[in-house]
């Protein structure tokens, strides 16, 4: 197990690297660069300052020299500095990092516990009233765009009832149920959102390993079906459910734009857009390197659950 951590280790270390480079290319082929995004169009782009800006940012040195130079600070922890804010990235992405965590990591376990449960039931018996409204509701639940279900959550919940915020803007207070309150409707619709994908794919795979020949014997040898159900026959449907659920860590870490915006909400999403909209060259590149690490994460804590999971697997 030890060996095929430290080689699963290693491609993840390969992977940062790769995608590091991407990301850089990528900002760098955009037009105009962070002379111009801070003089902007009141200084002429043959101007002194104009040259000046450049060669005090670095941005005169070659590409690899900024890139490696750019990487190195990195591995140091030195993310670099915010144009648009004027402050060190660094703080400001872990402070935006600890706010989308705090979103994604509730959404995370109500779902992947609902989705398991559900997808249980539905594979039981399938094709039957309850796995047909199993089938409606988590697909209707993911086919609504976040913006829409967001929408009318606040209209229900907040504007009728008046039982939540309609933001989950910070303010004062702490404590679990301080947050338990604020993000409450912002969970539920990242959940609903999750919820049909790993509920189908759990179905599917608890369908087929409930026709194999060693569930059948388990259930011949006189086993609870409770038994059989959750500890032979889900452990090894979990392999390929394991894979949405670490596509689903990486987007709700990053890819929550949408749910952010709605609730007014500062996650790193957010931080994205912002960057973007600002042009804010360092704070753009840090953030997604941010969000395509916690994709590469999540897909290796995966592959280690393989592993646990089926032991085979540690040694092809």
């Amino acid at each position: 197990m030890l060996r095929y951590l430290v080689r699963r280790t290693g491609l993840l270390a390969l992977t940062l690297l790769g995608i590091s480079a991407m990301i850089f290319i990528i900002v760098q082929i955009l037009p105009g660069d962070a002379a111009d995004q801070i003089l902007e169009a009141w200084v002429e782009s043959e101007g002194g300052a104009h040259d000046m800006l450049r060669a005090k940012l670095g941005l005169d040195r070659p590409w690899y020299e900024q890139y490696f130079g750019w990487l190195w600070g990195i591995l140091q922890g030195d993310l670099g500095r915010s144009l648009s804010m004027d402050a060190p990235i660094a703080p400001i992405l872990f402070e935006r990092l600890g706010y989308s965590l705090r979103l994604a990591i509730p959404a995370l376990v109500i779902a992947v516990v609902l989705s398991l449960i559900l997808g249980v039931i539905a594979a039981v018996r399938p094709n039957g009233i309850i796995d047909s409204a199993i089938t409606v509701v988590t697909l209707t639940g993911v086919s609504v765009p976040a913006f829409v279900s967001g929408s009318l959550f606040i209209l229900i919940f907040a504007a009728w009832l008046n039982w939540f915020p309609s933001t989950s803007s910070l303010s004062e207070g702490s404590g679990f149920f301080h947050w338990a309150y604020v993000l409450a409707l912002p969970v539920a619709v990242l959940t609903l959102e999750s919820l049909a994908h790993i509920t189908r794919i759990t179905r599917s795979s608890m369908i087929e390993v409930l026709k194999t020949p060693y569930v059948r014997t388990a259930r011949l040898k006189g086993l609870p079906r409770r038994m059989v159900l959750y500890k032979h026959a889900l452990r090894n449907a979990m392999l390929p459910t394991l894979t949405v659920i670490a596509f689903n860590i990486g987007w709700m870490i990053g890819g929550v734009v949408l749910v952010e915006q709605v609730f007014s909400y500062p996650g790193l999403g957010s931080l994205v857009l912002f960057a973007i909209e600002q042009r804010d060259t360092p704070l753009l590149q840090a953030s997604m390197l941010f969000v395509a690490a916690g994709y590469c994460i999540a897909n290796a804590l995966a592959d280690v659950g393989y592993a646990l999971l089926d032991p085979r697997i540690r040694y092809t």
